[in-house]
């Protein structure tokens, strides 16, 4: 009799604690969501990659051989206004051109390289706006890089453009 008992009781508390978990689980769910937004802006904030490990494996499986570039060289080298720092000195970048490499083995390539060939303007736009927005600290080359290479991605909404070289990039 007292086996029985106890088997009951032990079957109760563990349904009890089953439906306090998931009722718990739903509770919290909104909290979850605010701390991974917060965490996402912090991050943002910091300039940290919280999607290096996806990113870096996407990018080292493309081969140079797999790279099909698209240079763009313009006649008179480009200037570009850096973003004020407040210390009253007026600081620009300047750049002749950029090459930007392609992955041959995307789905989309031909269609993005055939636009891209056609008209480079809005990457040349890209370019500008991030150059544009840093001040002449922020403006390292690898930054500028890094930060056109996602806008250009956002901008094809594609994964095609694997690599930038910026051509005679200098700041002063």
């Amino acid at each position: 009799m007292k086996k029985n008992i106890f088997s009951v009781l032990i079957t109760a508390l563990t349904i009890i604690n089953v439906v306090l978990t998931a009722v718990l689980f739903f509770v919290m769910l909104p909290t979850f969501q605010k701390t991974n937004a917060l965490l996402t802006d912090v991050a943002a904030v910091l300039n940290l990659d919280l999607d290096a490990d996806e990113k870096a494996g996407a990018d080292a499986d493309v081969k140079m051989s797999d790279m099909e570039p698209i240079k763009v060289e313009w006649e008179s080298q480009q200037n570009y206004n850096l973003k004020s720092d407040g210390s009253g000195k007026e600081h620009f970048a300047i750049m002749k051109g950029y090459t930007l490499y392609l992955n041959k083995n995307a789905d989309d390539f031909s269609d993005v390289q055939e636009r891209l060939t056609n008209d480079h303007a809005q990457i040349d736009g890209v370019l500008s706006s991030v150059i544009s927005s840093h001040t002449y600290e922020e403006a390292t080359q690898d930054l500028i890089i890094k930060e056109s290479l996602e806008e250009i991605s956002k901008l094809l909404d594609s994964k095609v453009a694997v690599q930038l070289v910026l051509d005679g990039y200098v700041k002063q």
